[in-house]
């Protein structure tokens, strides 16, 4: 492999160009990487863009290492399988290129799921004791809004009867006033009035005010 860089240049592809570029290539295939990590890997090496490369080799050179390309996939495969190999013989398992569990990692991952899926559990039977407490509550809330609201009516019921008596009573007073006032008697000597069935103020005198006394 060529370790020297070259200046970018638009001249042909020789024989030891297409060789440096299948090998590039054919390391990052083996190694289980793109073929565009190789052009770009490519371009460093032979001074050319990754373009460049990508199309050389698709045009020319992918065509001449086809046989090479084939053992290069398989070693890929080889090396997989031994990785996965090590895994299941309780090797790394924390391996970046680790595409299968141990089975002590499946039952960690299990255990793990299990204690995620009670604490989980555990918050939702919690929420709906919470939601229950709270519909309680409101139910509650409800039923005292509703007996105040009663009362509430009442209390004004009974303060228009009370308004009502007391204009009455006031009524009563102020006619009983200017009747006396007009009559031109003594208001200190007292006197007495009744309320017929009419509602009328009739002013009680001789035996009827000692019979209302």
């Amino acid at each position: 492999m060529r370790q020297t860089l070259k200046t970018m240049r638009q001249d042909a592809w020789t024989t030891e160009d297409d060789a440096a570029l299948a090998e590039i290539v054919l390391k990052h295939i083996r190694d289980g990487s793109t073929q565009l990590a190789g052009f770009n890997e490519a371009s460093i090496q032979l001074g050319r863009t990754a373009a460049a490369c990508g199309f050389r080799w698709n045009a020319c050179v992918r065509k001449q290492y086809r046989g090479h390309i084939e053992l290069a996939k398989e070693d890929r495969k080889e090396c997989k399988s031994q990785q996965i190999q090590a895994q299941m013989e309780g090797g790394d398992y924390d391996h970046p290129t680790a595409t299968l569990m141990s089975w002590a990692q499946v039952l960690r991952f299990l255990r793990q799921e299990k204690n995620t899926a009670q604490q989980w559990a555990s918050r939702w039977r919690a929420a709906e004791r919470d939601r229950n407490d709270w519909r309680s509550k409101f139910h509650e809330l409800e039923i005292s809004h509703g007996n105040l609201q009663d009362e509430h009516r009442q209390l004004l019921r009974d303060f228009e009867v009370v308004s009502q008596d007391y204009r009455s009573l006031v009524d009563i007073v102020e006619r009983a006033r200017k009747a006396a006032f007009l009559d031109g008697e003594d208001l200190t000597q007292g006197f007495m009035y009744r309320i017929d069935e009419y509602g009328n103020l009739e002013r009680l005198q001789g035996p009827d005010m000692k019979q209302a006394e």
